[in-house]
């Protein structure tokens, strides 16, 4: 539920901001009965179908039209072929909204081209979680997106939204070297979402690749989770607009009160529920992660000089264009 401060930060921050279409390109859905007893206890996020989701969206940004792209949840041990049928089914309620089929190694090609058939889903979904290699901190694209899935979605001109692993993530030199192959070489029809501003979530890692990896082509980004202004100044001011989609990441990464705080080039969660945190000269009330990454997205904009229609660029605008999306027309 929204606090009074989340309240007064929405109608006094971001009411104007957000504009009246919404598409968020980074969200997941969860029936916790497709994990396992082990993995259950250690994933704490809570079941989410997409009536609860809407319900959240309708409590963030209230009066808005908003569809969704929806990702597989990533955690090892988790049912996949029952977890993608069943968001399948849960995105039918919503005929403008869309699904990336989480794979992992091991999911086969032709259960992949099954699926294809059966509900035409947007993309693919890997995540570093799954890496053969059991590192899923320094592992490459091609240790939890096999080559083979890659050939189905360049041959389908598939989408994949990518969490880049390794420590630097997009500046790191061996995921530039692979997206730079992927995209111009290997994979030419593939069109990649880097999440997270292309997992830079302070502002070193984007600083130094966003001069490489503007020149790739089927490049797009997300903004999910990303709370600090400094790596969405340097995505708004060096990118193409046109490249960028509006992600939250919701439910569970962004829906509690705290951020993603960085120090130096590190960064980390902090959810201020959980720790005994004083504020002894201001209102010590803090915010949903979500709305700090709104308050973020603001700034940025005014800072880089963002028009009106930039901003509908990133909101909804460059989906209903890259995903086929018509508004005013979900069920």
């Amino acid at each position: 539920m929204l606090s009074e401060q989340d309240r007064v930060i929405w109608e006094e921050e971001l009411a104007q901001f957000v504009p009246q279409r919404v598409f968020d390109a980074h969200v997941h859905l969860l029936d916790r009965r497709h994990l396992s007893q082990v993995e259950g206890a250690f994933l704490n996020w809570k079941d989410t179908d997409w009536n609860a989701l809407q319900d959240c969206a309708q409590q963030l940004f209230p009066g808005r039209e908003l569809h969704c792209l929806v990702l597989g949840t990533p955690s090892p041990g988790i049912d996949v072929e029952s977890h993608n049928r069943w968001i399948a089914q849960q995105i039918q309620l919503d005929s403008q909204s869309r699904m990336n089929r989480l794979v992992t190694p091991t999911c086969k090609t032709v259960e992949i081209e099954r699926d294809f058939a059966e509900w035409r889903f947007n993309g693919l979904k890997p995540y570093r979680l799954f890496s053969v290699t059991g590192d899923p901190h320094q592992c490459r694209i091609a240790d939890f997106l096999t080559h083979s899935q890659l050939e189905f979605a360049d041959e389908h001109r598939l989408w994949v939204t990518m969490h880049l692993s390794r420590y630097h993530g997009c500046a790191d030199e061996l995921n530039l070297s692979d997206l730079e192959e992927y995209t111009t070489k290997r994979y030419p029809n593939v069109r990649w979402i880097l999440a997270h501003c292309a997992r830079s979530f302070s502002y070193w890692p984007i600083r130094q690749a966003i001069p490489i990896l503007r020149q790739m082509p089927n490049l797009w980004y997300d903004v999910s989770a990303v709370t600090d202004l400094r790596p969405l100044i340097t995505l708004f001011q060096e990118e193409d607009i046109k490249r960028i989609f509006y992600g939250s990441d919701l439910v569970d990464s962004t829906f509690f009160r705290g951020k993603y705080v960085t120090l130096g080039r590190a960064w980390c969660g902090l959810n201020a529920d959980q720790y005994s945190l004083r504020f002894p000269h201001c209102d010590g009330r803090p915010i949903l992660a979500i709305y700090e990454q709104l308050l973020a997205m603001k700034h940025a904009a005014e800072i880089v000089g963002l028009s009106s229609s930039d901003i509908e660029d990133i909101f909804w605008k460059n989906a209903e264009s890259a995903f086929g999306v018509k508004f005013g027309q979900g069920t």
